[in-house]
């Protein structure tokens, strides 16, 4: 498609009457043509503005939805074939930010139509004119929050619709293009109401599916959508086996699967080629807040949280492994923000092993590190790294 011609699903909205994150969004229509265009600086362009505008930091807004069905409506389009110079296809990039949306879907459980009048028409352009020309109060206006509401609830519709297409590409031969396809039909398929009766692609891909990582989304992507993965707990790959182990939450062998899966965080992190969508930032950070959240004492995960801290660092790390694991460590500490409670007695011998792998490791003890600070205070640990050491003796 050439760059002057503009998707049909494009020029079916009117944009001027939709806004994101920056005002109305009546530059998003030219940024949709541009991803199909063959100027692979305004394709990069063009997806920069979604990420950008249209899902500002998987912030939902009124031009999402239809920026999401305009999107899957070009995916069929040639000209997504290409790869750029470094050999990145378009059409998985688009893939990816429709798999955003349906993450940001995700965190919104109330997608109901708001329960308020309707405004006129005459009210919403008195608010689109007033958006034009650069009038901040309307970002505060009641009107502002009742379409954020309605953007929010058209949604799940919109990821519905796009399923049938993305469907197409959970056996395309193109690598990139079939992982990011998976991942992609699992976050729209999520946030569906039947959400089980989507299964049946993912375990038909399966049955013919080699590598590890296709495996382990299709196996993620089966326990997202709530069918039973307990028989690939047995599997002869440790990242599928945990993956398997994710959605079981109340299995003890699950359990089992992730504790033997964190003895090596680090090693777990290297899994992937690619990394499915499912996990944000490290893989062991999301097996650990897995493990964590399971009805399971600490001495049977206990040698994946000592591995854990093992392998820990300060700052922002805190708050992904060691700090949520003394929370588990010591539970039902009264912390009221900025008062230390008393330091922890008569502690158990999981929880001294706890304490003695924390004075252990170097990274945790940087002074100035407010994060680590913090996660020490909230169960009346000293941020004196003997004095931990002396209540773990």
């Amino acid at each position: 498609m050439s760059s002057t011609t503009t998707p049909p699903l494009v020029d079916e909205v009117d944009w001027s009457r939709l806004f994101h994150a920056y005002g109305v969004a009546s530059d998003t229509s030219a940024h949709l043509g541009a991803l199909v265009s063959d100027d692979d600086a305004a394709f990069g362009a063009g997806l920069d503005h979604l990420y950008g505008a249209v899902l500002h930091q998987g912030t939902v807004y009124p031009a999402t939805a239809p920026a999401l069905r305009a999107a899957a409506g070009m995916l069929h389009d040639p000209v997504l074939r290409r790869h750029d110079e470094r050999g990145r296809s378009r059409l998985a990039a688009l893939l990816g930010w429709i798999d955003a949306v349906g993450d940001s879907a995700s965190w919104h459980e109330d997608t109901r139509e708001p329960d308020a009048v309707e405004p006129t028409k005459e009210d919403v352009d008195a608010f689109y004119r007033a958006m034009a020309e650069d009038d901040e109060s309307v970002w505060e206006s009641d009107l502002n929050h009742y379409l954020w509401a309605r953007s929010i609830a058209e949604l799940p519709a919109a990821c519905g619709a796009a399923l049938p297409v993305v469907s197409t590409f959970l056996t395309d031969d193109d690598e990139a293009v079939r992982l990011a396809a998976l991942d992609t039909y699992v976050r729209l398929a999520a946030v569906q109401p039947d959400r089980a009766a989507f299964a049946g692609p993912l375990s038909a891909a399966l049955d013919s599916a080699s590598g590890r990582d296709e495996r382990a989304v299709l196996v993620l992507g089966l326990g997202d959508l709530g069918a039973d993965t307990t028989r690939w707990l047995a599997d002869d790959d440790p990242a599928v086996r945990a993956c398997a182990a994710l959605s079981l939450t109340g299995s003890a062998e699950a359990t089992a699967a992730l504790v033997e899966a964190l003895r090596d965080p680090l090693a777990a992190d290297e899994w992937f080629a690619r990394r499915p969508s499912r996990f944000d930032m490290r893989v062991h950070f999301d097996l650990v807040a897995n493990l964590l959240a399971r009805d399971a004492g600490l001495a049977e995960i206990l040698p994946a949280c000592l591995s854990a801290i093992r392998v820990a660092k300060g700052g922002l790390g805190t708050d992904m492994t060691w700090g949520p694991i003394l929370l588990r460590t010591f539970p039902g500490v009264d912390f009221q923000p900025g008062v230390r409670p008393d330091p922890p007695r008569d502690l158990d011998e999981p929880q001294k092993a706890v304490l003695r792998e924390l004075a252990a490791n170097d990274d945790l003890w940087a002074p100035h590190d407010g994060n680590a600070n913090l996660a020490r205070m909230r169960v009346g640990l000293p941020d004196d790294r003997d004095a931990v050491a002396r209540l773990a003796s």
